[in-house]
């Protein structure tokens, strides 16, 4: 697909890959909406899109919120239009700590935001897209979905969500290809952002948690280097500009997917000690 005078709507886009993914595509020609739950950063992150010349709006909003997505789409469509791409990438932060700390009330913030959060933004825009016969859904899931890692040990209610977003995927894509709607996962590797691995410590209260080299331990060394999220905002776009399903920017993701197949798909065969 091209971008140009595409209305795309990128949720939790006021940081991180969000952030360096509605720059790009506004340069690309694209109107970009920024919705982020922390309003200040998405005005923030709009304006200085604005000052480059970008074509872009803000919306606080809490894709937990009925009436939140309700709010956003009405300002989209009073000053845009309907959208057309939906960048699903609003997430809680990953790292949860040890199994035994995990209190009930994560689980259910991690079904919320990065399941049903997605599930409710993609009832907003879909009617629309149905009814033209032309949309893009993208599902940001994670590396961790498609390669399991040693790091999934602190982050399970957070890893659950991303293997939901994967299989949501593939199923969307059976449904909505007939109809015109085009489908994308993006499972993006260890990112260097304010709220992933290899930026800044995230805390949890009631658990421990892992230092970075805690948390990469055991991990194959192809994969335990952070990328920036300038880069795997640049991969993004061009997966979504060839249209493929799968996009990644874990470099060679695909020969290790099929190691992992012909390991039959057991987790443990992943540990770096146990690489061959």
């Amino acid at each position: 697909m091209e971008f140009a005078h595409k209305i795309v709507l990128i949720t939790g886009a006021a940081t991180g890959i969000g952030r360096a993914t509605a720059e790009k595509l506004a340069r690309l020609g694209s109107r970009v909406v920024i919705a982020d739950l922390n309003g200040a950063n998405a005005e923030e992150a709009a304006s200085s899109i604005q000052a480059q010349g970008g074509e872009t709006m803000s919306v606080r909003c809490d894709v937990q919120q009925d009436d939140d997505v309700v709010a956003l789409m009405n300002a989209v469509s009073a000053k845009y239009g309907q959208v057309d791409v939906l960048i699903n990438n609003a997430s809680m932060p990953p790292i949860a700590g040890l199994i035994e700390d995990i209190p009930f009330e994560t689980w259910e913030t991690a079904l919320q935001v990065n399941v049903l959060g997605y599930v409710r933004m993609i009832r907003a825009v879909l009617p629309t897209m149905i009814a033209r016969g032309s949309g893009y859904l993208v599902n940001t899931a994670s590396s961790l979905a498609i390669l399991p890692d040693p790091p999934t040990r602190f982050q399970i209610p957070y890893t659950t969500t991303k293997g939901a977003q994967l299989a949501m995927s593939y199923a969307l894509a059976h449904a909505l290809h007939p109809r015109g709607v085009r489908v994308s996962v993006f499972c993006p590797g260890i990112t260097a952002t304010s709220d992933r691995p290899g930026g800044q410590s995230v805390t949890t209260s009631g658990t421990a948690m892992p230092s970075f080299a805690e948390f990469l331990d055991g991990v194959d060394p192809r994969r335990n280097k952070p990328a920036t999220a300038e880069f795997a905002s640049s991969v993004l776009i061009e997966g979504m500009r060839q249209e493929r399903f799968l996009i990644s920017s874990q470099l060679g993701y695909e020969e290790q997917i099929v190691e992992f197949a012909q390991a039959g798909l057991d987790p443990l065969a992943l540990i770096a000690s146990r690489v061959t």
